[in-house]
């Protein structure tokens, strides 16, 4: 069984014709500014390919025909497998899924409240809890553990994932050797299937915006793609730093580096499942500070998922994201805005999504209960309002009747779990009722279904004679099972 996410793409904030001026903008720049790729064996690929390479700047120049023949090559549909076969998701056009997010270097703590260094700890609690959250589709690694070395934090973070979570794993990663380790964890897990077969991870590599792709990332793209593992190629632009400040020069530009990085992956192994990825962002001009919960970004995310739907490619986006520095309004509606609006306009994958406060700098599991539940409000609204003769009611209404009620009707019984969404956190019973029931906060509700959690829970097990493998492989892996 898979999740197919639901039915969505009802806001359109850009016209076909304004999609079409981005497209061609975005081709321009391609085609006559280029962008620079740091690693010499991947700009005489690029050469060999037909692109106009020029290796003393180390700039990249493709012709449009060239471009789109390429990118076209790029499935349009990727499988996100979980340690649970039920857990697979379909990346697609107008189906939209959410992720948590990552990478924090701070944990709001479920016990004190006080923000502390974030730990290995956290990260197999975050897992275990997203692995009972219905509107979190896959595991973005959320935090950055302080108590690991860098040379060995990739393993730790996707194994102690893998080990607490049955959905799939996605994460950044920070060394060719970390990958490699991965991809090897993730083939012991996996048996006899291959990570292209069922990939149990996938990789996000960072383009750096305006226009580049390092050095290391493209040795990381060049390895996934070998082993068949899904690849994010994500640009964080900032609005008037790093990109143009009018939003339609931020897209174009944002647009063309995407499309860069699926074109490079397709130069690398035509076929590789690939993201069209973005992350757009404003700065606050008056203080040159990067900011992560503008209602801008949401309307940039809503446009972009137009744009991947245009080249009818998978999307990697961004929203449900906040500069709050607590669960707090300003969080509840900077996460609702960035949520729905992506979601509404058919952004198939939108991370950072759940648990993050203050620009993503700090994870909290209060957070992601509420978050989860953001969500999922969002993607009732995507679902929108189903018409067919047995929603419409006519015969219900008929046999009522006027002055009769619908609470008996077997009618209502029928729909009653599945029309309208049910929320855990959100209060809506009277204030007498609320009193009675002990006068809980939104963030003293989810504190508490957090530890209820984390308590009972019990992801299943990975099998005990993979895990001998994996410890007899890589002896000083740490390995954290709650």
């Amino acid at each position: 069984m898979s999740i197919y996410g639901h039915s969505s793409g009802y806001y359109r904030p850009l016209s076909v014709k304004e999609v079409e001026r981005i497209h061609n903008t975005s081709l321009k720049i391609l085609e006559e500014v280029g962008f620079m790729v740091d690693n010499q064996f991947a700009l005489e690929l690029l050469r060999d390919f037909g692109c106009e390479v020029d290796f003393d700047s180390k700039i990249v120049r493709v012709d449009r025909n060239l471009l789109l023949r390429t990118i076209k090559k790029a499935p349009a549909r990727i499988g996100l497998c979980g340690r649970n076969e039920d857990n697979e998701v379909f990346i697609e056009a107008n189906k939209t899924f959410y992720s948590n997010g990552g990478t924090a270097v701070k944990m709001m703590d479920l016990d004190s409240g006080e923000r502390r260094d974030a730990v290995l700890m956290d990260l197999a609690q975050i897992s275990k809890i997203i692995d009972v959250l219905n509107n979190i589709h896959v595991v973005h690694l959320p935090i950055y553990p302080h108590d690991v070395s860098h040379e060995h934090v990739d393993i730790h973070r996707f194994f102690n994932a893998l080990n607490n979570n049955t959905k799939h794993i996605m994460g950044g990663v920070y060394t060719l050797e970390g990958a490699r380790n991965v991809i090897r964890i993730a083939e012991i897990i996996n048996g006899e299937a291959s990570l292209a077969e069922k990939p149990l991870v996938s990789f996000i590599t960072c383009l750096i915006s305006p226009l580049k792709i390092e050095h290391n990332y493209v040795r990381i793209m060049y390895e996934a793609a070998q082993a068949g593992v899904p690849v994010v190629t994500s640009v964080c632009s900032i609005a008037g730093l790093t990109t143009p400040i009018t939003l339609a020069g931020q897209i174009a530009q944002l647009n063309a580096e995407a499309l860069s990085g699926v074109f490079l992956l397709q130069v690398f192994k035509a076929g590789t499942p690939v993201f069209y990825s973005v992350v757009p962002t404003i700065a606050d001009m008056r203080s040159m500070q990067f900011l992560f919960g503008a209602v801008e970004s949401g309307l940039m995310n809503a446009a972009l998922a137009q744009l991947a739907t245009f080249y009818n490619l998978p999307m990697y986006s961004t929203g449900g994201v906040t500069d709050s520095k607590s669960s707090d309004i300003q969080a509840g509606f900077e996460k609702g805005m960035g949520s729905l609006m992506p979601s509404l306009a058919g952004a198939q994958l939108i991370h950072n999504s759940a648990g993050l406060l203050d620009g993503s700098m700090v994870f909290s599991l209060e957070e992601l209960i509420i978050d989860d539940e953001i969500n999922g409000m969002a993607l009732r609204a995507t679902r929108s309002i189903e018409i067919d003769e047995d929603t419409l009611a006519f015969e219900t209404i008929k046999e009522v009747g006027p002055g009769g009620n619908f609470v008996t009707h077997p009618h209502t019984f029928r729909h009653m779990r599945t029309e309208n969404f049910e929320p855990r956190v959100a209060e809506r019973s009277s204030y007498a009722g609320w009193l009675e029931k002990g006068g809980w906060t939104s963030t003293g509700k989810a504190n508490k279904l957090a530890k209820e959690i984390l308590e009972a829970h019990q992801p299943i097990p990975i099998e005990k004679e993979k895990l001998e493998r994996i410890a007899a492989e890589f002896p000083g892996l740490r390995q954290i099972k709650l």
